[in-house]
């Protein structure tokens, strides 16, 4: 039995705690006023109103309410009127401070989440030793990575010449630029390799191939026949005011293939090279013009286009579609010693672009040896990291000045650069081996059930609640509500984790294919590399065209710091590693977990009913689709979710957002909208649910004040919680990019362009109505509520 004096020794501890953690508050108290009086003299222009009220009450002092006060209070910055710019009121500390790493061209508060993610997938790696039976693919991942970390820590053997040997093997006979007697291949041989370095090495140069559930028959998948993802914006290649963008594109080509041919000791000319590099970009240019803008890719129907074989060659001559289906199956067959296509049936999804590319590939409209340079010029790109340190250098030079990540197909998630170690073999692994990778995050997570369980109990309250908005909608038929709640009825919550992670057994039978990895030499990452991409390419590619569709497919790795929702299987996804600030932590407020992870079930349950969603049925089929369009709702009904959405759309055209300087100013308000009306109606089913969870789970007892920010009441934390996510600094760079090719407007948009349009922030803030943030309600958009 514990002595009494014991507990007295602990209770002095505790107490101790309790107060070294006030004091240290109260200095960071004295930080931030001294940092905001430092800010008001530099922001003169501010016109502060009294939005937060002195209180005197109770202060919690549980471990949870500290550590989410001491959050919080990064980014607070009260220089700033919360009823007029309120992302820099709770980021303008956050942005004053951070700095952006080198070798990266973003930092945020979403980023750092997924850093810390990273470093304890790597703890657990480290930690395998002490396991006394861990699985296989735990025991691949390792390996895998201790062959990246070897590699990078070490002089790296250059690869540059192996790199090279395998575009001469692929069919190309090498790389015209370097080779003056080149001998061009015949066009069969042309797409065989364009099919080999996308079935192998997961590299697209001419088109992109993917496998997804059939759009109409949703119990099956299919292959689907896409048009290239492009390096740049497409609006660098086509605008005129991007046009010195593009002369330095150019010049950073030229500079990689001089580096190219130095490192494999080519002998080619610097003139050839230029001229060679030139033409390259030339027929790249015309790929760009072939290809359809973002903004015009959100009708489904229109993007779906049935062929066999013989249509295909009939349809599209030029393109040699025998010889590039040839090489993208073989690794596949080889591997898994079945046919991945067993039904002659391909989906195109844009008829156009490849008619133009059919066009272009008449030998009289284009020389092939542009092609056979720009395709060589992709694989050298993509395997960038495993060339010479000096290109190397210069790649990640590019990389960073244009904001150029890896473009997969668009289920996997993008992951920011990264100069440390750590994080890039991590990303790396989480690209290319995702499951086992999350199987080491999750299953080391000992409160992983309670946590689940509360995020599933947030989740049902979120759903009710959007639910509830939509009966307030005057502009929506019964007929097309009842869909509506058919649609929510037959949603699938996918929370935290596959179910198969259960099984052990499961698991390593997942990563069976992936088992060649641990007779490689460790000490050549490279061949380790091509495998993973090989094997990746299989299993979560062109292999599911022999399985039947998944509708709890999770399609990315449960250590994502991220969640989406896919209209195909109206499956909403919440991987573990979301349930981390600055989105949710299992002891804080509740006002932080439903701002930050219940706004986001929100968000994502929006999507189902956004321009995209409606098209899909409660199963994930196209629903009641016409000549040109799909979509479950009846006419009346569209036309008034058309001017709903058009209300987003206009909002956010003429309130330029972020407003830059240069040729690229404001967030595009037809490409974002799925995306802004989805941040809209789910903030507003998130509110609502918080405040039922108050009535309902805590008998309408406020919850308890955070110290340090206790003159703020829980609806005002909850507002600060989701400001505070969306703190992003980014390079110039980086942000045109994302206002070129993003659906998601820039994290200062998504914050004061959403307040803007829920009264009840204006009324929790005690703003002056027609204020930048509690406008007349004459001026703001209804999203998803009538009210």
């Amino acid at each position: 039995m514990v002595s009494t004096n014991y507990f007295k020794f602990l209770g002095f501890l505790i107490l101790f705690g309790v107060s070294l953690a006030t004091l240290i508050l109260c200095i960071i108290i004295l930080n931030n006023q001294s940092d905001n009086n430092s800010n008001k003299q530099n922001n003169p222009s501010s016109s502060i109103t009294t939005t937060v009220k002195p209180y005197n009450g109770p202060i919690s002092k549980k471990p949870g309410f500290v550590e989410a006060a001491k959050f919080l209070l990064q980014g607070l910055n009260t220089s700033y009127n919360p009823c007029e710019d309120f992302y820099l009121y709770s980021c303008g500390k956050y942005l004053n401070n951070i700095k952006i790493p080198d070798g990266r061209t973003r930092i945020g508060t979403y980023d750092e989440a997924q850093r810390k993610v990273n470093n304890l997938i790597a703890a657990n790696i480290a930690n395998l030793k002490n396991k006394k039976s861990p699985l296989k693919s735990e025991l691949i991942t390792a390996y895998a990575y201790k062959a990246c970390m070897n590699n990078l820590n070490a002089s790296q053997t250059d690869k540059s010449k192996q790199i090279l040997n395998m575009i001469v093997s692929s069919g190309l006979n090498g790389v015209p630029f370097l080779n003056k007697s080149y001998v061009q291949p015949s066009a069969s041989e042309i797409w065989k390799s364009i099919g080999y370095f996308e079935g192998t090495l997961g590299i697209p140069t001419i088109l992109q191939s993917f496998v997804t559930v059939d759009y109409r028959k949703n119990t099956s998948n299919a292959l689907y026949l896409n048009q290239l993802p492009l390096m740049l914006p497409r609006d660098f290649y086509v605008g005129k005011q991007f046009i010195s963008q593009m002369n330095d594109y150019v010049d950073d080509l030229i500079e990689l293939a001089n580096l190219f041919n130095q490192a494999t000791n080519s002998g080619a000319s610097k003139t050839d090279i230029k001229n060679s590099v030139t033409g390259a970009v030339n027929f790249e240019v015309m790929l760009a013009l072939a290809s359809l803008p973002d903004s015009e890719l959100r009708n489904y129907i229109q993007q779906y286009y049935e062929y066999n074989l013989s249509d295909l060659s009939a349809a599209y001559p030029n393109i040699n579609w025998s010889s590039y289906f040839e090489t993208l199956f073989a690794p596949t067959i080889q591997v898994t010693k079945q046919k991945p296509l067993k039904e002659d049936r391909y989906i195109v999804s844009m008829p156009s672009y490849f008619g133009q590319v059919n066009t272009i590939f008449d030998e009289k409209i284009v020389n092939m040896i542009d092609v056979i340079n720009f395709v060589a010029l992709r694989v050298i790109q993509d395997t960038s990291d495993f060339i010479s340190p000096d290109f190397q250098k210069v790649s990640n030079r590019i990389k960073e000045k244009y904001s150029i990540s890896k473009k997969k197909n668009r289920y996997i998630p993008i992951l920011d650069q990264d100069d440390s170690n750590v994080q890039s073999c991590i990303n790396t692994l989480m690209t290319y081996i995702p499951y086992s990778t999350g199987y080491l995050y999750v299953w080391y997570i000992d409160d992983r059930e309670n946590i689940t369980a509360d995020v599933r109990t947030q989740t049902e309250l979120v759903v009710g609640n959007f639910m509830n908005m939509m009966d307030t909608l005057t502009w929506m038929s019964k007929n097309s509500l009842d869909n509506a709640k058919v649609k929510k009825e037959n949603l699938i919550q996918n929370v935290g984790w596959p179910k198969w992670y259960n099984d052990s057994t499961a698991v390593d039978q997942y990563h069976k294919y992936y088992e060649n990895i641990l007779k490689m030499d460790v000490d050549n990452y490279f061949d380790i590399y091509l495998e993973m991409n090989k094997i990746f390419q299989i299993v979560e590619n062109f292999n599911l065209l022999n399985k039947q569709a998944d509708r709890m497919n999770f399609q990315a790795s449960p250590a994502t710091v991220n969640a989406w929702y896919s209209p195909w299987l109206n499956s909403i996804t919440f991987p573990m590693a979301a349930f981390n600030p600055p989105y949710y932590k299992f002891d804080w407020p509740q006002a932080f977990n439903y701002a930050g992870q219940g706004g986001t079930a929100g968000h994502e349950l929006t999507h189902g009913y956004d321009d995209e969603g409606v098209q899909f049925g409660p199963y994930g089929s196209l629903s009641n689709c016409q000549w040109n369009y799909c979509g479950w709702m009846d006419y009346n009904s569209t036309l008034g979710f058309i001017d709903m959405a058009q209300c987003v759309v206009s909002q956010y055209n003429e309130k330029c957002c972020p407003l830059k300087e240069g040729n690229v100013r404001c967030a595009n308000g037809q490409t974002t909208q799925g995306e802004n009306i989805a941040d809209l109606g789910g903030q507003q089913a998130a509110y609502k649910a918080y405040r039922q969870w108050i009535n309902e789970y805590n008998n309408g007892v406020e919850e308890e004040r955070l110290p340090g920010l206790e003159n703020y009441t829980p609806n005002q934390i909850f507002w600060l919680t989701y400001g505070y996510s969306w703190c992003m600094k980014q390079e110039t760079s980086s942000l045109v990019n994302q206002l070129l090719t993003n659906p998601h407007a820039p994290g200062s948009c998504r914050v004061n362009q959403v307040f803007q349009d829920i009264p009840e922030f204006g009324k929790d803030w005690n703003c002056p109505q027609g204020s930048n943030l509690y406008p007349l309600p004459e001026d703001r958009c209804k999203v998803w509520t009538g009210i």
